[in-house]
């Protein structure tokens, strides 16, 4: 059977909690739609049992196929094989094949199994087990009245590998598949983006448009369904079009980032980078070195927070200072001056400015940062205006300055 439609349902309590989020999802919905088969809901349910029964009836009801991940492990709170027996009014048996390879597993690593893992041997009757080459706990699929359940383990890189090596090859094709792509945009705002483009939305035709807030950019996020072996046609226009309109403020598609179009341009133009930082406290450093070979064109860092620091590192002179403040044009100018003759680059950047919730007075409340370059040619310094809380203007700076990077290299390639 081909799905129609699907839904994933992540488990786990901790999921409910503010600091932890599900990526299983956004990998799941990417590879089911390469193959065509829309994911329509993706639930996040915690480790009880009545509501995990809830939410895997729920998706039977409006779901062909359903992909869940996690509670498969041998704790009290790893409930999944319950529930599915629950609600597919299924016995649980245990699986002798599958517990031996258990024992197995715990005396290759020199360890008696404990008494509580015999539980990921049981298995709902008539189930069918997927192999996990990198972990203990086994995966499962069901085809109760014509639909298909696939429970997976939440570890990413086994639920990853389970996916592609289990799960995918038995689900049938549907003849179609979705071509996306993102736009990654710097330098406007949501509705500027939107008035910008709304000519070119009005005649998108077949494509799935979709302008989206982004931490510190806009995306815009387009799907093509592409039936047979065709190609992403309107997209590919859609492409042209909107890289027309938008210039330099379009930096990156789909998977790039703002750091790594960054390192891509100092590669080609051989040129080196050093950073001074107030205000994003290494932030730009930290995204710059996320970049692997990152080393062939950054230097190094100096996060000069004290205005004694900023002195007594790179050489802002106290007079500027004096006359014009640490949160200003010309102590970014000098910062980035003073860091880039500190580590002999073809270019220096600085940021300082008020993160926040203190400012600066009402001409300088928090959200105001400057940021400089200093590289070949005259210098360069802008003023911006960040929105959002202490964290989210950091983040902002970051990559402001980035951007500010990134047009000057285009200009000097130019």
């Amino acid at each position: 059977m081909t799905p129609r439609s699907a839904e994933f349902i992540a488990i786990g309590s901790e999921l409910l909690e503010p600091c932890r989020y599900d990526t299983n999802g956004s990998y799941i919905a990417l590879r089911l739609g390469e193959i065509g088969v829309p994911l329509r809901f993706r639930t996040v349910v915690g480790d009880r049992l009545d509501d995990l029964c809830v939410a895997f009836r729920a998706a039977l009801a409006r779901s062909d196929l359903v992909i869940a991940t996690g509670g498969l492990g041998p704790t009290i709170d790893d409930l999944t094989r319950e529930a599915l027996a629950d609600v597919l009014g299924l016995p649980l048996i245990e699986d002798p094949d599958l517990l031996r390879g258990l024992e197995e597993r715990f005396r290759r690593f020199g360890r008696d199994m404990p008494p509580r893992n015999r539980l990921q041997a049981l298995v709902p009757r008539g189930a069918e087990v997927l192999a996990n080459r990198n972990g203990s706990a086994a995966g499962l699929l069901l085809r109760p009245g014509g639909k298909v359940i696939a429970v997976l383990p939440g570890v990413p890189h086994e639920m990853r590998t389970m996916m592609e090596e289990s799960v995918l090859p038995r689900l049938g094709r549907t003849g179609r598949r979705f071509a996306r792509r993102v736009f990654k945009v710097a330098g406007l705002g949501e509705s500027e983006v939107d008035r910008a483009l709304a000519e070119i939305h009005a005649g998108a035709q077949k494509v799935d448009w979709t302008i989206l807030a982004a931490p510190a950019q806009i995306e815009i996020h387009l799907r093509e369904t592409i039936v047979g072996d065709g190609h992403a046609s309107e997209i590919e226009r859609l492409d042209r079009e909107i890289s027309g309109v938008l210039g330099v403020h379009l930096f990156a598609r789909d998977a790039s980032t703002m750091e790594e179009v960054v390192g891509r341009l100092l590669l080609e133009a051989g040129a080196t980078l050093a950073t001074a930082e107030s205000v994003t406290g290494g932030g730009i450093a930290r995204a710059i070195t996320r970049v692997p070979g990152s080393s062939r064109y950054f230097r190094g860092g100096v996060v000069c927070y004290s205005d004694d620091a900023k002195v007594r590192t790179i050489g802002v002179r106290p007079e500027t200072l004096a006359a014009h403040g640490a949160v200003s044009a010309a102590a970014a100018r000098e910062m980035a001056e003073g860091v880039r003759r500190l580590l002999d680059t073809t270019w220096g950047i600085a940021s300082t400015g008020y993160a926040g919730p203190e400012g600066g007075g009402e001409t300088a409340p928090p959200g105001t940062v400057h940021l400089a370059l200093s590289g070949p040619g005259p210098g360069g310094a802008e003023l911006v205006r960040l929105p959002g809380d202490r964290d989210m203007v950091r983040e902002r700076a970051v990559q402001a300055a980035l951007d500010l990077l990134r047009r000057a290299l285009l200009g000097a390639a130019a």
